[in-house]
């Protein structure tokens, strides 16, 4: 497999014609998607209600500019191959009205698909029809495509790679701008992820806690294949469903975002935004932490201590510190998902992973606000973060002066 993987790996490198070159996603995408909001009960007039509301919180003028279907719109193909909507959800049995009243708000409409014979709803798939869809979306006003992999082989890499390149093809082929995202669920992606899409998932629906700390573990492997155009995607941002269910704590939200931006992930809020908890919208709005997930160097962060984390019966470290190099400073990211309260330091082997050439660090915690100044030959201490979720996250560059502190507590 190895042969055959680096086999393709080389094609796409010597032959421009094959290569994504689409231009965008330069730095992870930000927005709305339904599945965990919605999921198989979205209609054109509630999604309506959705684009109103997420306008309302002022998503859109931090960045948040994709509002994504999933799965659960199509409902069959024309003769001529065609897809068309669920005419009881969609009554002219296309996106394009839905597509225009996003557009006339001044955000960008994406929709969803799948490689395979059906969707994970079981709805029409592209395999075999991947110019014709593509070519459909265009005419649709489609912005951003997710493509997933339900009912088709997750075995063979390169039919899965083929598969991919197939429906990238066709989408650069209509002209028109779509941001490609892959949702292929493996770790394997990211070894020629940069050549098939903008993002691609790294691993399982995150669907609750121990799915979010899972797809950290994974995508903590990753770091290498990020960069401008091309992320790591470690599933949606989790909240509320529009029965208000709550699948993570709040504080917990506010931990997997800080991950989201330190990681480089794609921020697609999947959640009930018409309806948001005002802590989850503090969250999400913090302008520090959106600007270190969207920095223009597009790296992703690294773990710099601990290792995996538990995930539920299986045992790891209850506390991480990750490092994001910055265009100016670092981000630094501390989580406690044990039990108990903890104390968790970057000591000056933590700070060297950063290759600042600097002896003090200055900056703050930025859902806080508090400043920081210490030697990097102290370290920075975070005393007793929370349990289950506990986290901090802060942005750093080189300073003079005296240390002020080297501990900092919620």
């Amino acid at each position: 497999m190895l042969h055959r993987l680096t086999q393709i790996m080389v094609l796409v490198t010597i032959t421009p014609s094959f290569a994504l070159d689409n231009g965008l996603g330069r730095t992870p995408a930000m927005g709305y998607n339904t599945w965990y909001d919605l999921m198989g009960s979205l209609t054109e007039e509630n999604l309506k209600a959705s684009v109103d509301a997420f306008i309302k919180l002022g998503l859109p003028e931090l960045g948040y500019t994709y509002f994504n279907l999933d799965d659960d719109w199509a409902a069959g193909r024309y003769p001529n191959g065609t897809v068309f909507a669920d005419e009881s959800k969609f009554p002219s049995k296309t996106l394009k009205p839905i597509a225009d009243y996003v557009h006339s708000n001044g955000l960008k409409f994406g929709t969803y698909t799948d490689r395979g014979t059906l969707t994970c709803g079981g709805k029409p798939g592209s395999f075999n029809y991947e110019k014709i869809d593509a070519r459909t979306y265009a005419l649709w006003g489609v912005d951003y495509l997710k493509e997933d992999s339900c009912h088709a082989s997750s075995e063979d890499h390169d039919l899965a790679f083929q598969e991919y390149t197939t429906m990238r093809d066709a989408l650069n082929a209509t002209g028109r701008p779509i941001l490609f995202s892959l949702c292929g669920w493996y770790s394997w992606y990211a070894l020629v992820g940069s050549s098939l899409g903008n993002s691609w998932r790294i691993g399982p629906d995150d669907t609750n806690w121990d799915g979010v700390l899972t797809n950290i573990n994974i995508n903590s492997r990753l770091a290498q294949h990020a960069s401008p155009g091309s992320f790591n995607d470690p599933c949606l941002l989790l909240s509320t469903n529009f029965n208000n269910y709550l699948r993570i704590t709040l504080l917990q939200s506010r931990a997997q975002f800080i991950m989201w931006c330190i990681m480089a992930s794609p921020l697609l809020i999947s959640g009930n935004v018409r309806n948001l908890d005002l802590y989850v919208v503090d969250t999400y709005k913090n302008k520090d932490a959106i600007a270190i997930n969207q920095d223009p160097l597009g790296k992703q962060g690294i773990r710099v201590r601990g290792s995996d984390l538990t995930v539920g019966s299986s045992k790891g470290d209850d506390t991480n510190v990750w490092m994001k190099e910055l265009e100016s400073g670092i981000a630094v990211a501390f989580l406690n998902v044990g039990a108990s309260n903890a104390t968790v330091q970057c000591d000056a082997a933590c700070f060297a992973f950063s290759k600042m050439n600097t002896k003090m660090l200055c900056g703050k915690e930025v859902y806080s606000g508090i400043e920081v100044k210490f030697a990097t030959a102290d370290g920075l201490f975070v005393l007793d973060l929370p349990p289950s979720g506990g986290s901090a996250l802060f942005k750093l560059s080189a300073c003079r002066g005296e240390s002020l502190t080297s501990v900092f507590q919620l």
